[in-house]
């Protein structure tokens, strides 16, 4: 076999197959609602009803993650019966495809 037609053959040589399987990736979005610090005994003593005071003032954006990587702003919407994310700000695509595959 010639080395032109193993090259062709071997999938991790394709740069097209490369970002075509990268494109295909499933990844974990999550819109953070707010953060807040609590002790053990605070935790414990949570129950139905509890309510928590979250950092985020009522009009600000909330932080939209992608895996674990902060990529944008957005505000939540209500699609149907459901919650969803309106963006707002949104970091440059290079930054997103930089943070999202850094492997460190």
């Amino acid at each position: 076999m010639s080395s032109t037609k193993q090259k062709r053959n071997n999938p991790k040589k394709e740069p097209g197959l490369q970002i075509q399987k990268l494109m295909e990736m499933p990844v974990t979005a999550r819109l953070v609602l707010g953060e807040c610090k609590l002790e053990i005994e605070e935790i414990l003593k949570l129950g139905q009803g509890s309510m928590l005071v979250l950092d985020t003032k009522v009009k600000e954006n909330l932080k939209l993650y992608i895996n674990d990587e902060e990529i944008a702003k957005a505000k939540s919407v209500t699609i149907g019966d459901n919650l969803g994310a309106k963006i707002t700000e949104i970091s440059s695509t290079e930054k997103r495809l930089k943070d999202l595959t850094d492997l460190e």
